[in-house]
């Protein structure tokens, strides 16, 4: 997934997008529902039980471990009733302008306080600065650094240097994938060789990654890209 969008299949055979992003919860639900049922002929009746109560408390585990997720990606310490609304909120605005996920909280990774607050959104943070297009985003901006300061002992640059090991700057992009492919079936796996390398340090800034345009937008003959999961 590039730009955000809840409703992204990410296999094209799924017609009925049961795998869609919005969706992962309920999908996983669904395959452990079906691996219990499997499972239930080898199992005595205590076994069942206790199976059947992990199950039970799974929409719980992933709530919680989603929203720990989140939280990381947005640099918060601890937990506060107003996290969610946060999450959600930058999720919305990412959705609307179809902003890039990984690099959205990436950049947001790599600004100071001090640009968030006078919303200066540098043309090269390309992906925040779709996102500051968007009419809530200078009020998000102020609620955001509110709740970046409710951590006394916290700094900015503590706050960065958190966010940059959480969020990414690298991912294998179906056009890296491609391009790297396209070069192989000529023997040539130079790119290949670059993808492994740099995927080994995904959260470091890399010279030869930014030169081969790693962190910027998908060039424009893979705009309309279609990779299947078993591509």
């Amino acid at each position: 997934m590039e730009t955000y969008d809840a409703d992204y299949v990410p296999n094209t055979s799924d017609d009925d997008g049961r795998y869609r992003i919005g969706n992962q919860a309920n999908a996983g639900m669904y395959n452990l529902n079906k691996l219990l049922v499997a499972l239930n002929p080898l199992m005595d009746n205590r076994q069942k039980q206790i199976a059947s109560a992990i199950l039970a408390g799974f929409p719980d585990q992933y709530y919680h471990r989603f929203t720990e997720l989140f939280r990381a990606k947005l640099g918060f310490l601890g937990a506060r009733e107003e996290d969610l609304s946060l999450i959600a909120s930058f999720l919305n605005m990412m959705e609307d302008t179809k902003a890039d996920f990984t690099m959205s909280f990436r950049q947001l990774s790599e600004l100071t306080d001090l640009q968030l607050r006078n919303l200066t959104i540098p043309e090269e943070y390309w992906a925040l600065h779709d996102i500051s297009q968007h009419v809530e985003f200078s009020a998000w901006v102020a609620a955001y650094l509110q709740r970046l300061q409710s951590n006394p002992h916290d700094s900015d640059s503590k706050r960065r240097q958190r966010m940059k090991t959480t969020n990414p700057r690298y991912i294998l992009r179906n056009w890296m994938a491609e391009s790297a492919v396209r070069k192989a079936e000529t023997n040539d796996f130079s790119e290949v060789h670059l993808l492994q390398k740099v995927l080994q340090r995904p959260f470091e800034m890399q010279k030869m990654a930014e030169l081969a345009g790693y962190s910027q937008e998908a060039p424009e003959w893979a705009k309309d890209l279609k990779v299947s999961c078993s591509s």
